[in-house]
């Protein structure tokens, strides 16, 4: 979905840029998960991109509303205008791929539909269509139709892929429209704050409960099995299940950010633009949201789709730019090292932390941590919540290891965490030092005397003199003439 007219956004505001601005012309970029990138090469001053979906030729397609043309860019950032057969005041709006393999736009000024082909063939149809309708908004249907929202004339437009128009009303100011996944189409009503489903007949359900305030503008069908919508003038996402139930998140960090396209992305998450912040949003199916600042400044992002190269493209309003958000699993390892000082051989040390931060803008599969190098052995993952898991932007998983040195002198390995992230694997590396453990031995005598060497009854002494310790030699000396006393009184008791 887009941004109508009817805003008067056209003239450019006055906004404070909130990152650096990275425009690119034609040519291959290397950029990391999260990085956005704008081009401007080929994209005519004052055409004012609106809508933008990704093509069957792989490459992305966008309305020049300003200019009333069509704009194609390839992957790598070359871009085609097309003006042909697309007549004057008809301010396309919308685009999306049809199930004849073409492009199909609105023209909301023109209060027409129009088709362009591959090769940039234009095709206008305008009978059916309700004079001063506004068509703003237009999908591929589950029946294989084209439906598309006529803001002023209260309808919902049904096209066939040969031209043929049907209209139903009892919608009011429909916005948005996507294909739902019961089968039905689901589309957002602007001033009364609803949403409405109509099915492939034209059967029309209005829901309002849980809407806090009017004008919920793009919609588009979530991975989650439900629809999204954005809230622009309440700073609001919107989730609507199949049965009715709505659930509001806030969108975002600036109080008038103006939420305005949101589509699937093909992590599960939804991303949506913020026409007055410049910023790309993502919320999770749980509501939690991040921002992506790398806009330049004034950019008033609008359309947002999938592109064929599975990141986010975007078209930018205000400074006549498509931009891409690089989508991506991206990992930090940290700290990058870690040592176990000293250890004796043999004895294990405290664990140490390692921690795996999930750095890109889809999940992070971690793979079985492991470690290797020269000492591997002396090294050990003592508690690991990282091998295995899936880690969600932003979050972050630990791993511990231990050292016990298998011998003396410096020991070193490495750990080393795979994953889908670019990098893969991450490593840090492990130091340590073991050191010989302590022989147990009987203390050193501080000093001694010499003693004789006691001699067998009857034998003469043949070995060296006995250097005895200190108080040992007259120890023995006491002792002996202590025996022979006894030895005389036991002599005198027996006279």
């Amino acid at each position: 979905m887009l941004l109508p007219n009817r805003f008067g956004l056209k003239v450019a505001l006055s906004l404070v840029g909130l990152a650096t601005l990275q425009v690119m012309g034609a040519g291959p970029v290397l950029a990391a998960p999260g990085d956005i990138t704008e081009f401007s090469a080929g994209i005519t001053a004052g055409s004012f991109p609106a809508g933008i979906v990704a093509g069957p030729d792989g490459n992305l397609w966008f309305t020049e509303s300003g200019i009333d043309r069509i704009g194609r860019i390839t992957p790598s950032g070359v871009v085609t205008e097309f003006a042909t057969g697309i007549t004057p005041g008809g301010d396309p709006e919308a685009i999306t791929t049809g199930p004849d393999g073409n492009l199909w736009f609105t023209e909301s000024l023109g209060n027409r539909i129009g088709r362009i082909d591959l090769s940039g063939a234009v095709t206008e149809f305008t009978g059916g269509v309700t004079p001063g309708s506004h068509p703003v908004d237009i999908t591929a249907g589950p029946d294989g139709n084209l439906w598309f929202t006529e803001f002023n004339a209260n309808r919902i437009g049904r096209i066939t892929p040969g031209g043929m128009v049907t209209e139903f009303t009892a919608a009011s100011q429909p916005e948005g429209i996507a294909a739902g996944p019961d089968g039905n189409l689901w589309f957002t009503e602007w001033e009364p704050g609803r949403i409405g489903r109509i099915t492939p007949t034209g059967a029309i359900t209005e829901f309002t409960a849980g809407i806090t305030e009017p004008r919920p503008e793009g919609i588009t069908a979530g991975s989650d099995g439900n629809l999204w919508f954005t809230e622009s003038s309440t700073n609001r996402i919107g989730r609507i299940t199949p049965t009715g139930t709505v659930t509001e998140f806030t969108a975002g960090s600036i109080a008038f950010a103006l939420p305005v396209d949101i589509t699937a992305g093909p992590d599960g998450n939804l991303w949506f633009t913020q026409f007055n912040a410049n910023r790309i949003g993502r919320i999770t199916p749980d509501g939690s949201v991040s921002e992506y600042t790398g806009l330049g400044p004034d950019s008033g992002p609008r359309g947002i789709t999938l592109g064929p190269d599975g990141n986010l493209w975007f078209a930018e309003g205000h400074s006549d730019r498509i931009g891409r958000l690089e989508l991506g699993s991206g990992a930090t390892l940290s700290p990058a090292s870690r040592g176990f000082g000293k250890r004796a051989v043999g004895t294990a040390s405290g664990a140490q932390q390692f921690t795996v931060t999930s750095t890109g803008t889809a999940p992070l599969i971690v793979g079985d941590a492991s470690i290797g190098g020269p000492n591997a052995g002396d090294f050990a993952i003592a508690n690991d919540k990282c091998s295995g898991a899936t880690v969600a932007p932003g979050d972050s998983c630990t791993i511990s290891v231990r050292f016990t040195p298998g011998a003396a002198g410096a020991r070193s390995a490495t750990l080393s965490v795979p994953g889908n992230a670019a990098g893969s694997p991450h490593t840090a590396a492990l130091a340590g030092t073991g050191i010989a453990a302590p022989v147990s031995s009987p203390p050193h005598p501080s000093g001694g005397s010499t003693a004789p060497h006691p001699n067998s009854a009857g034998l003469a002494s043949t070995g060296p003199d006995v250097r005895w310790p200190a108080g040992i030699g007259t120890a023995v000396l006491v002792l002996g003439a202590a025996l022979a006393f006894a030895g005389r009184k036991r002599g005198r008791r027996s006279i």
